[in-house]
């Protein structure tokens, strides 16, 4: 169970002014266009840079909508890298049937603590940083519709 945060927005009058002359599919269109955003800059980026491995594994760390609600995300390591779990949090002492020893994996988080350090700025971007962001998706949206 999530809990309930409270972010405090400076001029939030002028963002919802702003989003009022907008209809509701053009607005969920622009939250998710900053929340992208957010999760690049401070999530993904961080992380590429953090996890040493191939090429084709950063390939699998991005963000992916989430199923159930259709204005969220989830970014990180997809399941294409599965294997980067083991790595990430190891594994207990293998055996087989027969007893033979196959070893463990030990913890080598990357990812993880990456993640973690920077989710405080996913959170900054909307307390402080909405309103420009706004703004700036709006100016991009009309230099569009004005070509």
């Amino acid at each position: 169970m999530a809990d309930n945060v409270q972010i405090q927005l400076d001029g939030t009058r002028e963002i919802l002014d702003a989003l009022d002359s907008l209809n509701p599919r053009q607005i969920i269109n622009i939250i998710k266009a900053i929340e992208r955003k957010a999760l690049r800059d401070n999530i993904i980026k961080p992380v590429k840079a953090a996890v040493p491995y191939s090429s084709e594994s950063k390939k699998s760390i991005r963000i992916v909508q989430d199923s159930e609600d259709r204005t969220g995300f989830f970014a990180g390591v997809t399941s294409d890298a599965f294997w980067l779990r083991f790595v990430e949090k190891g594994t207990n002492v293998r055996t087989t049937k027969n007893g033979a020893n196959r070893g463990a994996i030990r913890p080598q988080p990357h990812a993880i603590d990456t993640i973690l350090e920077n989710v405080e700025g996913v959170v900054d971007v909307f307390a402080k940083d909405f309103g420009e962001a706004v703004e700036q998706e709006l100016q991009k949206r009309l230099k569009k519709l004005n070509k």
